[in-house]
């Protein structure tokens, strides 16, 4: 099977069992992704995310208001270095971001996204 047609399958699977839970049974946990936010989705309040109370006062805590600050500390590698943010918390933090990116992607973007999915987590 050509990795296109496993993209469109993938895209396919969310559409119908949920992104994550299509992301967890093909790929895993262990998963390399990369979403582009759009300028309105990185200025939305980290209020707006349904994070847990940990995962929101850690946030704050470290000065991280909007989605742009915790996709950039994602990026950088800082928001695990956050005091007290354990392992759970930040994988927390870093599902949420994920589904937030994606569910803000246009339908065009979502299938661009499994296709870089499958470049990136598959050997040819």
């Amino acid at each position: 099977m050509r990795k296109e047609e496993i993209a469109l399958e993938l895209y396919n699977s969310a559409k119908d069992n949920g992104f994550l839970d299509t992301i967890h049974a093909v790929i895993g946990s262990r998963v390399n992704v990369s979403i582009a936010f759009t300028k309105k989705a990185c200025e939305t309040n980290i209020d707006d995310i349904e994070f847990s109370v940990r995962a929101n006062n850690a946030l704050k805590r470290a000065g991280y208001f909007v989605v742009d600050d915790v996709v950039n500390a994602l990026a950088n590698e800082t928001l695990i270095h956050i005091r007290n943010l354990g392992k759970k918390t930040f994988n927390e933090i870093q599902t949420k971001i994920l589904v937030f990116g994606y569910e803000h992607l246009t339908e065009n973007e979502k299938q661009k996204f499994f296709v870089d999915l499958v470049e990136r987590n598959f050997d040819s």
